[in-house]
């Protein structure tokens, strides 16, 4: 098993994945009417527009999975709201019209955007992670996680936050073991964050997640 960067050839593999973890860590494959519509939302933007910060996990039977974000959110979503989502409102319906219950949250931010959030002063980077059952459990998110967080204390960031789903009890004892804290509770879901007291200039420098490289044996 090894990472590498995001490329944008990986956007079908990120979309799959995407799907296949969509629902609190499970298959939402049965669950929407639009395949592609929590990609849109939570995977594809961030490998096209912050790369720099994407990271894709490999096995021998292929891309298992990804840790993407960005270090910027508040600019991040202007460059949504600009470019991203104008195509997707023609493309998508309005969430009043959703076929699915399941696809009214995400048709909901594609119709609005993201609205912003105090929390974005103090730990303005965000970060989206999904790894198919298979490579679960065998260290690889802990590592991922380290190293962005190094990336992002390095590249300036005062702090990162991330959202995971009640319903995905694995992922939210993940983040507590990896040093997050809980930040807020909303809707069936936590926040949870850490702060960079280092960030800036004088952070050590890291080769963050656009290196290469595999878990130790």
């Amino acid at each position: 098993m090894r990472w590498r960067p995001v490329a944008p050839a990986d956007v079908p593999r990120l979309q799959r994945i995407c799907l296949l973890t969509g629902d609190a860590g499970r298959d939402a494959t049965d669950r929407t009417a639009h395949p592609d519509l929590l990609a849109d939302v939570y995977a594809t933007p961030y490998a096209l527009h912050e790369a720099r910060f994407g990271t894709v996990v490999e096995d021998a039977d292929g891309v298992a999975g990804y840790l993407l974000g960005c270090r910027d959110t508040a600019a991040f979503e202007r460059w949504r709201e600009a470019e991203w989502w104008p195509p997707l409102r023609r493309r998508y319906p309005r969430p009043e019209d959703a076929e699915r219950a399941f696809d009214v949250g995400p048709l909901r931010i594609v119709r609005t955007g993201v609205p912003p959030e105090p929390r974005w002063a103090t730990h303005p980077s965000h970060l989206h992670v999904d790894l198919l059952p298979r490579v679960r459990g065998r260290g690889i998110g802990r590592l991922l996680l380290e190293r962005v967080r190094a990336q992002l204390a390095a590249d300036g960031s005062p702090g990162l936050h991330l959202e995971v789903s009640a319903a995905n009890p694995g992922a939210v004892a993940f983040y507590r073991r990896s040093g997050l804290v809980e930040l807020a509770r909303s809707e069936g879901s936590y926040v949870f964050g850490c702060s960079f007291p280092s960030a800036g200039p004088s952070a050590a420098p890291s080769a963050g997640p656009a290196a290469e490289g595999s878990p130790p044996a």
